[in-house]
């Protein structure tokens, strides 16, 4: 058999019943026979078992109305050519499944199934998770203000809010700490915790700061205490301060 004796229209549909388990016995034979003459094409089946994959490892969702009209569109300018296999009984049409994949992979190529299927994944990871917050306490009866750390573990995101703490000398700055169970996975300091920011504050003791946090915050099980210490403005690592705001 010849590689360029079939149609772009029905190599696609065979590649999609190979990955779906859906080809004859002899379509099977036939795709083998054309890899065997193309071998580029089993990076293209490789592409779309993965595609495949991740469209079926997530909650099936509707695409939004203006996607599928831009798909619909897509699909009715595209001028499909039914192979004669195909008419005689393929299998692979027999099922709602492998026409569904079959024709969007015909009418759109696989590189846009496979960015439609990104952007459901995309969205559902884009939906916000259940916030945290850590409230911490002063540490002696005379010590003022407050602070508050709001965590998304989901996205490693957080907002610091800190009120009327004391303003500090040039060169001090405040260091905001994650302390860890002795037994976390991570890499910590000799006071078991990591250096999540350092961060001045105003002439009123207050900041408000958006963080980039660690990736000890996706399982809380790790997470003992957050807590605040005054430290060297050039070497917070250094840790040297006791903790001035702890959480419970």
């Amino acid at each position: 058999m010849k590689a360029e004796s079939v149609s772009p229209e029905e190599l696609q549909l065979w590649l999609a019943g190979y990955v779906l388990g859906d080809l004859s016995p002899e379509e099977a034979e036939r795709l083998e026979a054309l890899l065997k003459l193309r071998p580029e094409l089993h990076r293209e089946l490789q592409a779309l078992q993965r595609a495949l994959e991740t469209a079926y490892g997530i909650e099936e969702k509707q695409p939004p109305p203006a996607l599928r009209a831009s798909l619909l569109q897509a699909q009715a300018a595209q001028p499909m050519h039914t192979p004669t296999w195909v008419a005689k009984g393929s299998r692979l049409w027999q099922r709602g499944l492998g026409a569904v994949a079959a024709g969007l992979i015909v009418a759109l190529g696989l590189g846009n199934l496979y960015l439609w299927r990104r952007l459901q994944l995309a969205q559902t990871q884009g939906i916000p998770g259940e916030v945290l917050t850590y409230e911490l306490q002063p540490t002696a009866e005379n010590l003022a203000g407050s602070v508050k750390l709001e965590v998304d573990p989901q996205r490693l995101q957080g907002r610091l809010v800190a009120q009327g703490l004391p303003p500090l000398p040039e060169g001090r700055v405040y260091a905001l700490w994650v302390v860890l169970e002795p037994e976390a996975p991570f890499t910590t300091d000799r006071a078991g915790a990591v250096l999540v920011a350092a961060f001045p504050v105003d002439e009123t003791g207050n900041r408000q700061q958006e963080l980039r946090l660690p990736p000890v915050f996706e399982s809380t099980e790790w997470v003992r205490a957050v807590a605040i210490t005054e430290e060297d403005g050039n070497r917070p690592q250094e840790h040297q301060g006791s903790p001035l705001w702890i959480s419970g």
